[in-house]
């Protein structure tokens, strides 16, 4: 009798052991389950955020690419070249959007918002002309009043320039000039051994110092997102230390030869290119100017199952930050 009630005992201790095992082992994956669960879901959203942003990010870049391209096609009146901005914008959104449903997103353009900012293109596109006006002056003005309006005023402004015609001392250089009410911003450009050199005047500083320099034989100064040869330049910014609005104007224009373009924000009253001293649109001459659109500015909808993103972004590229 007592040995079958210690065998009794013996298999109950068994089973609450084995009972007890049983239940550690569940919970263990249990608390697992909802950590994956948690790690999986906050990637998940971190994901989402990403695409969203990265929508927003390709959008502004892609309107921007529509917007200069038709700047680019110099029609003679404002209406056309607005027109065919927004029917741009529209044909980006349908494909943008279409590849957007075929991963089960949908991202579109709210075609029916977008606002466009005046303005106006000034290009040179004779290789071989130097950088004198219409009437073929040294010394001339580009631009009236620019920053009036919204944002600095001019944006893609960039020359690409032969080192072989350009001068040899920063003095009787080639210069770009911001002129404010009381401050001067210049970039003069220069061959300095054998290097396309940039030399900045900042502001109220006395003389412009040399800030970056290529060897090459030409090169291409993008003088509003501070770039020369396609390398970054930090000290060259863009009329940094004028306050707006300013004038936009070319010194020693003849010491310089190559292609040009700048896009203008006419919005506000008082700021335009300086018409007289450049051929209007329809013709070929250099340096010439046509109505263009400034900036772009629309809403944008990202959505997936878990994730709604809507917001109102702008898009001026090439423009000083």
């Amino acid at each position: 009798m007592a040995d079958v009630m210690h065998r009794d005992r013996g298999q109950l201790i068994l089973v609450t052991g084995l009972a007890v095992a049983v239940t550690l082992v569940a919970l263990v994956l249990l608390l697992n389950t909802v950590i994956y669960t948690q790690n999986l879901a906050t990637r998940g959203a971190e994901v989402e955020d990403g695409g969203a942003v990265s929508f927003q990010q390709e959008t502004i870049a892609g309107v921007g690419d529509v917007v200069d391209a038709e700047n680019r096609a110099e029609y003679d009146t404002r209406t056309k070249v607005e027109a065919n901005v927004t029917a741009g914008v529209k044909r980006y959104d349908r494909l943008a959007s279409r590849y957007s449903a075929e991963r089960s997103t949908l991202a579109v353009v709210e075609t029916e918002t977008v606002d466009l900012t005046e303005g106006r293109i000034l290009r040179q596109t004779d290789a071989s002309r130097n950088f004198t006006s219409d009437g073929e002056s040294a010394d001339w003005t580009l631009v009236e009043d620019a920053g009036s309006g919204d944002g600095p005023g001019v944006r893609g402004f960039a020359l690409t320039v032969a080192r072989d015609e350009l001068s040899g001392t920063a003095g009787s250089a080639f210069a770009v000039r911001a002129v404010g009410s009381s401050d001067e911003w210049q970039a003069r450009i220069y061959d300095d051994g054998g290097a396309i050199t940039v030399a900045v005047k900042n502001g109220s500083e006395a003389s412009a110092t040399a800030v970056c320099s290529v060897m090459v034989s030409e090169a291409t100064i993008d003088l509003t997102s501070g770039t020369v040869g396609g390398q970054r330049c930090p000290a060259l910014v863009w009329a940094n230390g004028v306050a707006a609005p300013y004038d936009v104007a070319f010194e020693n224009a003849d010491d310089a030869t190559g292609t040009y373009g700048v896009t203008v924000n006419t919005s506000a009253a008082g700021t335009d290119v300086r018409t007289g001293n450049v051929a209007g649109p329809g013709t070929s001459s250099s340096p010439r100017s046509a109505p263009a659109v400034y900036a772009a500015r629309f809403e944008i909808h990202f959505e997936t199952p878990t994730l709604t993103y809507h917001t109102t972004v702008r898009s001026a590229p090439g423009e000083p930050r």
